[in-house]
C-alpha cells in the first residue's frame, strides 16, 4: 500500500511528474542544443505537461534568466547551459584584459563565443561613460547581427557558414544584413582587414561595435568587442589595441602560470601606450 500511494503522489491527475523539479528538468532537457528554438506547442508536446502548467513554468524560467522569449519560440541561455572549462579558462584569462579595455575607453566591453548561428555572452562589463547596451551575461544574440558575431564567423570557411544560415537572414533593424551573399561579402571584408569586425546600428540603433576574433585551445571561436555611440567611425581608433588584446588573450589561453601571475601579466596587453593615446582624444572625437 506504500508503494502504491508513493507512486500516485509522484505522478499528478494528468498523468505528468507532480513535482517541479521534474517538470523543470523535462522543460530543459527539450531542447536539444543551445540552438533549439521551440514554441509552447512543441514544448507541451515534447513533455507531456499540460499547456497550461508548461507556460507557468517557462514564463519562471525565461525570469530567472534560463530562457530567452523570442517572437517565434524559446531558446536556453548560456546561463542554463553547461559552462565548460574551456570557457571558464577563457574568463578568467580575458577578465584582466576587459577591464584594462573598459577602464581606457569608458566604452561597453563584451566577451562572448560562437554557439551556431549566436554569440553567446561570456562577460560584460559597463562603465561611467553613459552608454546604455542592452543584454547582458547568459544573452545570445545573431551572429549575422554583430560585431562580435561576423569577426567569430569570418573565423570559419564560406562553407560552414552557408550551414548555419538560411538565404534570408532575420533583420533586427534596418541597417542589419538581411542576405547570405551580404554577408560573405562583409566577412571577406573583415578577413581582408585582418579580422576586424564592425556593426554601424546593425542590432541596436543609435548604437556601434568594433569586435576581434578569439580561438580557444579546445577550437572555440569567442571574442572581445567595444560597444559605444554610433557611427562605427568613431571606434577606428581604438581598433587595433583591440586586435592585439585579442591575439594576447589568445596567446595565453594555454599558459599555466598562477591566475595572480597571469592577471599582472595581462594586465600589460591594452599597455600604457592605450592610454596615453586614449587620453589624447577629445571627448567629441571618442564619447
Amino acid at each position: 500500500m506504500t508503494e502504491v500511494v508513493a507512486r500516485q503522489t509522484s505522478i499528478d491527475t494528468d498523468g505528468a511528474p507532480a513535482s517541479m523539479v521534474a517538470r523543470v528538468s523535462l522543460i530543459l532537457t527539450a531542447f536539444d542544443s543551445a540552438a533549439t528554438l521551440l514554441r509552447l506547442d512543441q514544448i507541451a508536446s515534447r513533455t507531456g505537461l499540460p499547456r497550461s502548467s508548461t507556460h507557468r513554468i517557462l514564463t519562471q524560467l525565461h525570469d530567472a534568466g534560463l530562457l530567452e522569449h523570442r517572437a517565434d519560440g524559446y531558446c536556453r541561455t548560456a546561463a542554463s547551459l553547461p559552462v565548460s572549462d574551456d570557457h571558464q579558462a577563457l574568463r578568467r584569462v580575458a577578465s584582466p584584459v576587459l577591464e584594462r579595455l573598459q577602464n581606457d575607453t569608458t566604452l561597453v566591453v563584451h566577451l562572448g563565443v560562437l554557439d551556431g548561428a549566436e554569440i553567446s555572452c561570456l562577460d560584460k562589463i559597463s562603465g561611467g561613460g553613459g552608454v546604455v547596451v542592452p543584454g547582458g551575461v547568459g544573452g545570445r544574440i545573431p551572429a549575422h547581427a554583430s560585431a562580435l558575431g561576423k569577426a567569430a564567423l569570418a573565423m570559419m570557411t564560406a562553407e560552414d557558414v552557408d550551414t548555419l544560415f538560411d538565404a534570408t537572414l532575420r533583420k533586427i533593424t534596418p541597417a542589419t544584413i538581411g542576405d547570405l551573399p551580404t554577408l560573405h561579402q562583409e566577412l571577406t571584408r573583415i578577413r581582408a582587414r585582418h579580422g576586424l569586425a564592425y556593426d554601424d546600428q546593425e542590432l541596436t540603433v543609435g548604437l556601434a561595435s568594433v569586435a576581434a576574433a578569439i580561438r580557444t585551445p579546445a577550437g572555440h571561436i569567442a571574442g572581445i568587442s567595444l560597444t559605444g555611440p554610433a557611427p562605427a567611425e568613431r571606434l577606428k581608433r581604438v581598433a587595433p589595441f583591440l586586435t592585439r588584446a585579442a591575439r594576447g588573450i589568445a596567446d595565453r589561453l594555454g599558459d599555466t602560470v598562477a591566475p595572480t601571475g597571469v592577471q599582472a601579466d595581462l594586465a600589460a596587453v591594452t599597455d600604457d601606450m592605450l592610454s596615453r593615446v586614449l587620453r589624447t582624444l577629445s571627448s567629441d572625437d571618442w564619447v
